[in-house]
């Protein structure tokens, strides 16, 4: 999965170009007691939201892993259950019509007898016939789904470069602490 690297390499070169930033804006005010203070203040905090926005990059990042492998087991899954199974029932479908067909040409069709067996057989062939349409239907949409599967699998991970970072913003001073649900305060 190349996309979360991919993403810690663009955080690192924002977080790169932020304390780049930082520290032209350090020279600029070194003269300034006043203004260094401040951004002596300011740095610590920068470090933090860095901190953080690793932090949510790596949940990030494990979380669509996750994702990723349910969705490989689940495929798996369905190969190991079904495939094998259809087309054995299409091999015991193709033999049984086979069978069919050498009856036919071994019984002859110059007895009246001989005519009625024919009709019946001629049925079950048309029966046989519909069997193996069915299968090649099921087959069809099985490996339609299998590939939506991986389609899906692809999504995530263009998905997963899509995800916007947010950095989290310090608390102020002026701001006032979240409001708690009543099941989250102390007791």
């Amino acid at each position: 999965m190349t996309v979360i690297p991919g993403l810690v390499r663009r955080a690192a070169a924002e977080a790169e170009r932020q304390l780049r930033e930082g520290v032209g804006l350090l020279v600029r005010l070194g003269r300034d007691l006043e203004r260094s203070a401040e951004l002596g203040r300011l740095l610590p905090a920068l470090t933090e939201r860095l901190k953080i926005l690793e932090d949510t990059v790596r949940d990030q990042d494990a979380e669509l892993r996750r994702v990723r492998a349910d969705l490989d087991s689940l495929v798996g899954q369905l190969n190991d259950r079904l495939l094998p199974r259809i087309d054995e029932r299409m091999d015991d479908t193709e033999r049984d019509l086979a069978a069919v067909a050498t009856s036919l040409i071994r019984t002859g069709r110059d007895t009246a007898g001989n005519g009625a067996r024919l009709d019946s057989a001629e049925r079950r062939i048309g029966d046989l016939r519909t069997k193996i349409a069915q299968l090649e239907q099921r087959s069809g949409l099985w490996r339609d789904l299998q590939s939506s599967m991986a389609r899906l699998g692809d999504d995530l991970d263009a998905m997963r470069s899509r995800i916007p970072l947010r950095a989290a913003d310090p608390p102020t001073e002026g701001t006032p602490a979240p409001v708690q649900n009543i099941t989250d305060r102390p007791a």
